[in-house]
This record gives C-alpha cells, structure tokens and sequence, in this order.
C-alpha cells in the first residue's frame, strides 16, 4: 500500500527523468551601473574591516543614500 508521499517521489522521479523540460524564461529585473558596482566593492572593504580613504568615502555615501 504506497501513501500519498511515495506516490508523489515516484511521479517527481518521472517527470525528472522524462525528457521533457520546461522552457525557462530569464529576465533581467536590475543591472547596477559600474559607478554603483564600485561603490558595492568598495564599501564592502570597509565594512570587511580595510581602513583606506576610498573604502571610507564608499561606506559613507553608501550610508547617505540609505538614509535619503
């Protein structure tokens, strides 16, 4: 007597196998710009514990513009 979970592994296990796939679609929601991806990097230094000015300059206008 199979329940219903052994029932529904076994009809996961087929559609895994079948060759059947499903059509993905992948769409691009955000692309930061290059400016904001280095401000990212650069305030991650900061916070990752790097005391140079850039990484200082980063978090602070990083923090600005979570505070706006």
């Amino acid at each position: 007597m199979k329940t219903d979970w052994d029932q529904l592994a076994k009809r996961m296990r087929e559609n895994a196998l079948s060759s059947e796939t499903p059509d993905t679609v992948y769409q691009t929601l955000y692309e930061p710009s290059e400016e904001q991806k280095k401000l990212y990097f650069n305030a991650g230094r900061w916070a990752a514990g790097s005391r140079d000015y850039k990484a200082r300059q980063a978090y602070m206008e990083l923090q600005q513009l979570g505070d706006a």
